[in-house]
Parts: structure tokens; sequence; C-alpha cells
């Protein structure tokens, strides 16, 4: 019995945080899409979207929003294998944008910078909360290992597509408009060299919330 109003309480709990993520990720897209501001790492319209910062809280947004609706409409206690990976993919993703501004980002272009305006939820606040959330949730199976490689698919495909965008047209030199974030500004073989660093961060994220998962 005491297990079981634990494992209530720590749902409403998942469930609350869940809430957040969207209700911060919604109000901050949603600003940062009607705005006329073009600073650095910010942009008004459908050019929000350009930004890894953006897309990977939408897309964790939109796990936490049905892992919510899962636990309002179903009486199981914990996700269903395939909304974990889910979620588990949300989480790692806005994981990875937290740690590129703290170590990367925020001492390029200033942790003011980063922590300013519509910055601050999707920078900090949106991901906290959704990591959060995700040290609590539990799988409704042991999953396999190779569940952790999921993590790493969105990051693969913006990577993609970003390097992919500025190839066609290259100049010798980085495109501002393309190369939002200046990883080719010092050439591609540091750009490379960043994206796979990246892409080893994201699987240690996701590997750590993929074993974190089965301890519980």
């Amino acid at each position: 019995m005491m297990e079981n109003k634990d494992k209530g309480i720590g749902n409403v709990v998942i469930l609350l945080l869940d809430l957040l993520v969207v209700a911060f990720v919604s109000y901050a897209v949603l600003g940062m899409f009607f705005s006329r501001s073009n600073g650095v790492l910010v942009a008004g319209g459908w050019s929000a979207f350009k930004y890894y910062t953006v897309l990977s809280n939408v897309f964790c947004a939109l796990s936490c929003l049905c892992s919510a609706l899962c636990y309002v409409f179903r009486k199981e206690a914990v996700l269903p294998s395939w909304l974990y990976i889910f979620r588990l993919m949300g989480s790692s993703v806005v994981t990875v944008t937290l740690l590129v501004v703290i170590f990367f980002l925020g001492p390029r272009f200033g942790y003011a910078m980063m922590f300013e305006g519509v910055n601050l939820w999707l920078h900090l606040i949106a991901p906290v909360l959704a990591i959060t959330g995700q040290l609590l949730l539990k799988s409704g199976k042991r999953l396999p290992f190779r569940a952790s490689l999921w993590g790493i698919v969105p990051t693969a495909v913006y990577g993609g597509v970003y390097i992919m965008v500025n190839a066609v047209g290259w100049t010798g030199k980085s495109n501002p408009v393309t190369d939002v974030y200046r990883f080719l500004s010092w050439g591609w073989g540091v750009g490379i060299a960043i994206f796979a660093g990246i892409f080893l961060i994201n699987w240690m994220v996701s590997v750590l919330f993929w074993r974190l998962g089965r301890m519980r």
C-alpha cells in the first residue's frame, strides 16, 4: 500500500513537471516566434526554428505532453516502453542544449545573453524541469542497452541537416545565416569535431538516463 502511494505521489510530481515544461516552452517559443528581435540566437517568425535550442525544447515539450496525457488517462504507474523512450529522447536533447550553453555558448557569447528573455526558459528552466522529471521516471519494462541510441536521433538529424545546408554553396568561410552557432568559423575540421563531441555527450546523457531508469 505504501509503495503504491509513493508511486502515486511520484506520478503527480512528474505530471506537474511535464505540464510546466509544456507551458514554459510554449510561452517561450511563441514569444520568440512573434518577436521582431533578431539578436544573438534569437529570431522572429519561422526563423526561430533554425535553432537547435528551439527544436530540442519543442521536441521535449511534445514528449512531456504525451507523458502527461498518459498519466492522466491511463491507470498504469509507469509509462509504456515506446513513450518512455520518446520521453528519454526529449530529455536527452534538452540536456545537450543546457550543457552546450553552459560550456560552449555561454563563454563565447556571454551568459547574460544566454539567460536573457526567452532564452532563460529555453536554455535553463525548461531543461532543468525536464531533466528532473526524467530522473523520476521508470519504464514499464527493462529496456535493452540499444534503446539508449534513440536519444541521439534528433541531434543526428539536426546535425546532418546543418552540415548539408552549410556544405551547399560553401565559400571557404562560415556563413552566419546558415552556420547559426558558428561551429564552422574555425573550418570544417574543427566544426565536425564539435559535432562529434556533441553527439558523444548526447549519447552519454542518454545512456545515463537509460541506466537510471533500469535501477528503479
